[in-house]
């Protein structure tokens, strides 16, 4: 996809093609209309996969870069890799490089330490996933790809708890509204998350 984030360290993102906002790729796709439908296409056929046989693991960095590296590992160099560059979208400035991982540590570290997979009410099972949900899209850990990589691993912790998430019940829209709340209330993803419960 095009570079949509303001870069903030550089003129040029390190990410991109000299002289364009073109983020890099395994296929050479130097037009963004282009690279944006061959990654809907790429990104789709895996997200299908994934719906078959998720990646597992112990809910920690490591799952998500997994499923990081899964859904993009086709498409770009940089897939399942820490972002190197400070990035913004509007006014939300998202964590800078060198607190990505400690920053990372701290939400998995806490999602252990207060037993949040261990919950059995339905309630506060979703308020757990919006609570995580919000604090990793403030982080942005990568570079493109954050939304269907977060979305993908608060799925699988959906299925830990029994109950699967359908996020085409929102649209897209609704969806950035509530990342955009969610900068500042980590409660914002709710009523989205409620909407996308489909009982397993």
């Amino acid at each position: 996809m095009y570079s949509k984030y303001d870069v903030s360290t550089t003129a040029q993102s390190l990410y991109c093609y000299h002289e364009s906002d073109v983020l890099i790729n395994k296929l050479n796709i130097r037009n963004s209309d282009e690279l944006k439908r061959a990654e809907e296409e790429i990104t789709a056929l895996k997200q299908y996969m994934l719906m078959e046989s998720p990646i597992k693991g112990r809910f920690t960095k490591t799952q998500l870069i997994n499923i990081h590296r899964f859904l993009f590992g086709d498409i770009y160099p940089f897939a399942g890799h820490i972002r190197r560059e400070q990035i913004s979208k509007g006014n939300t400035m998202f964590f800078p490089p060198h607190l990505i991982g400690p920053e990372l540590d701290k939400v998995f570290s806490k999602l252990h330490n207060d037993n949040m997979l261990r919950e059995t009410e339905r309630n506060n099972q979703i308020k757990h996933l919006s609570y995580i949900m919000s604090e990793l899209n403030i982080i942005h850990p990568f570079r493109e790809g954050n939304g269907r990589s977060i979305r993908e691993l608060i799925r699988c912790m959906a299925l830990h708890y029994g109950f699967s998430l359908d996020w085409s019940n929102v649209d897209r829209n609704t969806m950035l509204n509530a990342a955009v709340r969610s900068v500042v209330d980590n409660m914002a993803f709710i009523d989205i998350i409620t909407k996308c419960v489909v009982k397993l």
